[in-house]
């Protein structure tokens, strides 16, 4: 019996020491999966930014609906026409991509959005990288004169814009 008790106490202990050595192995895979998804975080935010980069600098070749159709130019309303709902000359640039998107969104919104809410409304992916990216985006939509923030973090369409009250309606003629 005695012998059966040491060959039990042999097999708990090299368990053990398969266990000890798998839960390294576990730690040292999650710092890898941990690093890897910071550095797609940090690449797919960086595409973004070049999309915006590439379509600001060429706006001519961005194709409706792709992904760097988003940026703009404040030179693209002489160029392009007034924006929806714009007289000639205003001074808002067009809107094309996910840019336009987000204001026929916002839009339609009976309430204020956070760019969480638009990147999930406009069926992304809910990531960091989208939702920072969502947020330049908007910032600069509410430079541009299409958006405004009500709170911080809290973006709505601008009075005006297309015959948007400011009030949650539209206006009536």
């Amino acid at each position: 019996m005695t012998s059966l008790l040491a060959r039990l106490g042999r097999a708990e202990e090299a368990t053990r020491q398969q266990c000890a050595e798998l839960s390294r192995q576990l730690e040292e895979l999650q710092e890898r999966l941990t690093a890897a998804q910071r550095r797609l975080e940090r690449l797919s935010i960086a595409r973004e930014e070049l999309a915006v980069l590439a379509a600001d600098a060429e706006p001519g070749d961005a194709k409706p609906g792709d992904s760097a159709g988003y940026g703009h130019r404040h030179d693209d309303v002489a160029a392009h026409g007034a924006g929806p709902g714009e007289a000639p000359g205003s001074a808002r640039p067009t809107l094309r991509g996910l840019r336009k998107e987000a204001v026929v969104l916002l839009a339609s919104s009976d309430k204020p959005l956070r760019a969480r809410d638009v990147v999930r409304a406009l069926g992304q992916q809910d990531v960091r990288g989208r939702v920072e990216g969502m947020r330049a985006r908007l910032k600069r939509l509410v430079n541009d004169g299409w958006l405004i923030e009500r709170e911080q973090g809290l973006f709505t369409i601008a009075s005006g814009v297309n015959g948007f009250t400011g009030e949650g309606d539209t206006a009536t003629d």
